[in-house]
């Protein structure tokens, strides 16, 4: 017998595969699910060429300061979806919906254990004093409260880890790690099979680093490599971020400024992937690392940090399919790493190895699980 359709909630302030991480998998999921049940979106953003879903705008009345818009979201989504829907899917810091998906690192899981007797008291003071870490840890409380009826879903397992140790009470049937997944596309021809694009030549080495936060997801440290090889090697730094201005100018006086594209948001990042060679991703914090897997399936050779910067790595190999960086700091590891994969027979290796590990990660297989949990909820 076939699964009852059902209307299902989804809570997400910016609804664009464009706007990050977090907010491609909300697209993603909620696409694939349109296929078999309603869903309506609740978005202050929103994409309205993605027609498979209904939308309700919610008026975006200020964007700073953002707590306030926060607490706004949440206190109109709840009026909006308190009846009417048999699962409301939330992916934002809110109260109320049975599927809670948590993008990130609660304040409460982030340890100032490291921090010297100085910083702590300071980071107290902010607090107390603070009514944007009010509303966050507020709105925290309500959303990871045990509730008989409710799920959370982690995007990756070491989040999961540090879902659980926040919350021991939590039973393990009520927190599920859901990752995310990759599009299926014919395979691509490398960047050397094909005509170079982003100034790289069909002998250069083009590296490639994404990321709209340059301090999160490390741009320096990918700088201060590049300054050290050879002039074979190109960089593309796709997103928001932005080298600061002594970086510029370090490189101008290297002479490799010219060697550099910046190429700021690219909304088909398919010509991207199929012009470079390598990924760089020693973030330094990034829940799972979407830009990874999405590269992978384009056959790029990746170089990420271990596990606790980068949730993906906990499902990768060192030196199998992916390079694994313990310090994502350590430029002389990311150098070498770099040169390694510079060696055709390793390339070639690791290629082959990334085309795999992406092919056993779709977001078809992501909704399903979904769909799984949903039905379970609808029948209680």
């Amino acid at each position: 017998m076939a699964s009852p359709r059902l209307k299902i909630a989804v809570l997400h302030r910016t609804f664009r595969r464009d706007a990050g991480g977090a907010e491609a998998y909300a697209v993603a999921i909620a696409l694939a699910l349109s296929e078999s049940h309603d869903v309506h979106v609740f978005a202050q953003e929103m994409d309205n060429s993605l027609n498979a879903v209904t939308y309700h705008p919610i008026p975006l009345f200020f964007k700073r300061p953002r707590w306030l818009n926060q607490l706004w979201f949440a206190l109109s989504t709840w009026w909006l979806t308190r009846r009417g829907f048999d699962i409301v899917h939330s992916h934002e810091n809110t109260w109320h919906g049975q599927v809670q998906t948590v993008h990130v690192v609660p304040m409460r899981c982030k340890s100032i254990e490291h921090l010297s007797l100085f910083q702590r008291l300071n980071m107290r003071f902010k607090f107390l004093t603070s009514p944007r870490l009010w509303t966050y840890a507020v709105l925290e409380f309500f959303r990871f409260r045990l509730q008989p009826k409710r799920f959370w879903v982690a995007v990756s397992k070491p989040l999961q880890m540090q879902l659980q140790k926040m919350q021991p009470a939590l039973p393990l049937g009520q927190l599920l790690p859901i990752t995310p997944g990759i599009y299926p596309h014919p395979p691509h021809l490398n960047r050397r099979d094909e005509s170079p694009q982003f100034g790289g030549t069909q002998t250069s080495k083009v590296l490639l680093w994404v990321g709209n936060d340059a301090v999160k997801k490390n741009l320096v440290t990918v700088l201060a490599v590049f300054a050290k090889l050879d002039a074979s090697y190109r960089l593309l730094v796709v997103g928001k971020a932005h080298p600061t201005k002594p970086w510029q100018d370090k490189l101008a006086r290297l002479g490799i400024a010219d060697r550099v594209s910046y190429l700021g948001v690219v909304s088909n990042m398919q010509e991207v992937y199929v012009s470079a060679d390598i990924l760089l991703h020693p973030t330094l914090e990034d829940t799972f690392g979407m830009v990874v897997l999405e590269a992978m399936s384009y056959g790029l050779p990746v170089v990420v940090s271990q596990a606790k910067y980068c949730g993906l790595a906990a499902d990768l190999q060192h030196e199998a399919n992916a390079i694994i960086l313990p310090n994502p700091l350590d430029i002389n590891a990311l150098t070498a790493a770099v040169v390694n994969l510079s060696v055709p027979s390793v390339y070639a290796q690791h290629r082959q190895a990334a085309l795999a590990f992406a092919e056993q990660h779709l977001w078809s297989d992501a909704a399903k699980q979904y769909d799984t949990l949903f039905q379970q909820l609808a029948a209680q």
